[in-house]
């Protein structure tokens, strides 16, 4: 959705931004938000251009007055209805009607074509992985708009400690749906998402997956996927620690110190579903039913987990490698 606000709005949403991110002029928001100097200009000061959305904290958004509310794809809509009464004074409408006609068959056998070639692979790795992340800090989402459906996919993770996972999940995204994605950071709430737009990839996710559209809950992974034992599922366990997961030294009872690796999440039937595969594999951890979180401890755990499971996050296989390097 694009939102159109008053000339005065656009001044206060500029004010806005310069103070939550200490800047005095566009070109050094447009560096702390990375969205071009030329870009930024049109929205503020173009009193007809249109504003994404996602773009304003919904927090300020009560600040602003709207003047109207329209789709992603305003542009081209705006330049077709300017296209189509030119084609029909020149060839008349009848013979537009037939084209549209031809058109929408076409459009329709198009469609159903593309939904038969995509393919949710669920035993590919990449994909494993980049579900993981999803059941750990991923979302997707259905947005309705007068006529049209948004079908969008998010990621979202710390932006001053996850920018460099959230660059290779973007990477991640292009190889396996042929997304480039858009990243989001706002260093007011030291957050940075990745999103993209996947109509047949939300509908996989949800139809065939369970993943819940909008707020999660009861999260779980999906049987069919879970059945396929613990070689495919180690990729998903890798995706959730990279989201969920921490990696740290505890202090033991001895005064000494052992290295952790600890995954957190307030959804018991995943957790479980966690706990009881790795304990299968032979890794030896607590869990808590109470809190959701499993531990697992010391150096020779930390060593299976490294060969079997890994890490795709810099963050954690920083700290790790430092571990090992001090020992």
């Amino acid at each position: 959705m694009r939102l159109l606000i008053s000339p005065s709005s656009k001044k206060e949403l500029f004010l806005i931004l310069k103070k939550k991110y200490n800047c005095n002029s566009i070109n050094e928001l447009s560096k702390e938000i990375k969205i071009s100097v030329k870009t930024l200009q049109t929205w503020f000061y173009d009193t007809k251009r249109t504003i994404p959305e996602f773009f304003i904290n919904s927090n300020d958004l009560d600040r602003l007055k709207i003047i109207d509310k329209r789709p992603d794809n305003w542009g081209n809509i705006k330049g077709g209805v300017n296209s189509y009464k030119i084609n029909i004074k020149k060839y008349g409408i009848q013979t537009i009607k037939k084209r549209q006609s031809l058109g929408g068959i076409n459009a329709g056998k198009i469609k159903a074509k593309m939904q038969e070639k995509f393919n949710l692979n669920i035993t590919d790795p990449l994909f494993l992985e980049f579900y993981g992340i999803l059941l750990g800090d991923g979302w997707i989402g259905r947005y309705k708009s007068k006529d049209k459906t948004s079908w969008t996919i998010g990621i979202t993770c710390n932006l001053s400690l996850d920018s460099e996972f959230i660059d290779y999940c973007r990477r991640n995204v292009k190889n396996l749906f042929d997304r480039g994605g858009y990243i989001w950071r706002r260093p007011s709430n030291n957050s940075v998402t990745l999103i993209f737009r996947h109509k047949m990839l939300v509908k996989n996710l949800n139809e065939k997956l369970n993943f819940p559209i909008g707020k999660k809950e009861n999260l779980k992974i999906n049987k069919e996927i879970y059945l396929l034992g613990y070689n495919k599922v180690k990729h998903i366990i890798r995706g959730i620690f990279d989201t969920d997961g921490s990696f740290y030294l505890e202090k033991m009872r001895s005064g000494n110190y052992t290295p952790c690796i600890s995954i957190h999440m307030k959804s018991p039937i995943l957790m479980k579903q966690l706990g009881d595969m790795l304990r299968e594999q032979g890794f030896k951890l607590s869990y808590s039913n109470n809190y959701c979180q499993i531990k697992i401890k010391t150096k020779k755990h930390l060593l299976k987990w490294i060969e079997e499971i890994g890490s795709s996050n810099p963050k954690h296989f920083n700290k790790i490698n430092n571990f090992f390097n001090m020992n």
